[in-house]
C-alpha cells in the first residue's frame, strides 16, 4: 500500500470515526495498524473513554477512469438527447405561458363573492 494513500486514510478514519459504544472521538494515540499488505489493511481502535476495541479491515482499490468504453455515437448520442432535454423544457414553458391568468379583477371580484352572506358554491362558478 501506498505510504500517502495509508496515511491519508488513517487521517480521514481519526477525524470521523467515533466509538460505537460511547460515540466518542478518537485521538492518533488510540488508532494502531495491526497488519498492512498489498491494499489491506487491519486496524485496531480502543475508546480512550469506554476502552472498547474496535477491528476495521480497509481496503484501498485503484480505479482507472481513463479508459471508459466510450463508443463513436456515446456523445452524439448526449448531445442529442440534452436538446431533446432543452427542447421539452422550451415547450413546457411555451405552454404554461400561454394558458390564461388570473386577473386583479377577477381575485376583486372573487374576494367579493366569498364576503356574502348566502354564498352559494355555485356563485363561485358563475360570471
Amino acid at each position: 500500500m501506498n505510504y500517502k494513500t495509508l496515511k491519508w486514510m488513517l487521517e480521514s478514519l481519526v477525524k470521523v470515526y467515533r466509538c460505537p459504544m460511547c460515540d466518542a472521538e478518537v485521538s492518533e494515540n488510540s488508532v494502531d495498524i495491526v497488519w498492512a499488505a498489498w491494499n489491506t489493511v487491519n486496524i485496531d481502535i480502543e475508546c480512550e473513554n469506554c476502552k472498547k476495541h474496535s477491528m476495521i479491515k480497509a481496503e484501498i482499490n485503484s480505479v482507472n477512469i481513463l479508459p471508459i468504453n466510450v463508443w463513436e455515437n456515446w456523445i452524439d448520442w448526449l448531445r442529442k438527447s440534452l436538446e431533446n432535454i432543452k427542447w421539452q423544457i422550451t415547450q413546457n414553458n411555451n405552454q404554461s405561458s400561454s394558458t390564461k391568468k388570473i386577473t386583479d379583477t377577477e381575485i376583486v371580484d372573487l374576494n367579493k363573492k366569498l364576503k356574502l352572506n348566502d354564498l352559494n358554491a355555485q356563485d363561485l362558478f358563475n360570471q
